[in-house]
């Protein structure tokens, strides 16, 4: 192929020389603007959001700050917030699912999918032990206990 011919370029990208020094940065390596941010969520809209969630477990106290109105802590259309607290209700409604699917559905529950979720919420809890808030500790050790006598009264035999 001949010199004049490039199908493509090549440009540095790094932000750093081979020396280790800071590269200058040309004005087409600018960051772009930032784009504006996203109004606060109205009250209704947030109403939504927690009365879908089945347990209210995660309500604020009057003295606690109120969550982050990052797009990171914003749920997609009305769904619950972003956050570790979401995480955890998320998790923990799927494992309510798999042990009482829908009537009807004929489908059997999944006790073995379920007991892997509340087996990943328990090293959540481990992992995460010091780094939650009292609010986090409430909803999370709340949704343990809840599933896991969901889980033996689905498993153990009936008498008859």
């Amino acid at each position: 192929m001949t010199e004049e011919k490039k199908p493509f370029t090549v440009s540095d990208r790094r932000h750093f020389t081979a020396e280790g020094e800071k590269r200058p940065q040309s004005p087409e390596e600018a960051p772009a603007a930032a784009p504006p941010p996203s109004p606060p969520p109205t009250a209704e809209k947030s109403e939504k959001a927690e009365s879908r969630v089945a347990p209210k477990l995660h309500t604020l106290d009057e003295g606690a700050p109120a969550p982050s109105s990052s797009p990171m802590h914003e749920a997609g259309e009305g769904g619950p917030p972003m956050d570790f607290i979401g995480l955890l209700v998320s998790l923990a409604t799927q494992a309510g699912y798999l042990m009482s699917p829908e009537p009807g559905s004929g489908a059997p529950p999944d006790l073995a999918a379920a007991r892997s979720i509340i087996q990943l919420l328990e090293i959540l809890k481990e992992k995460t032990e010091g780094r939650r808030t009292p609010d986090e500790d409430r909803v999370l050790d709340g949704l343990l206990y809840e599933l896991r006598m969901a889980f033996v009264s689905r498993t153990k035999p009936e008498k008859a």
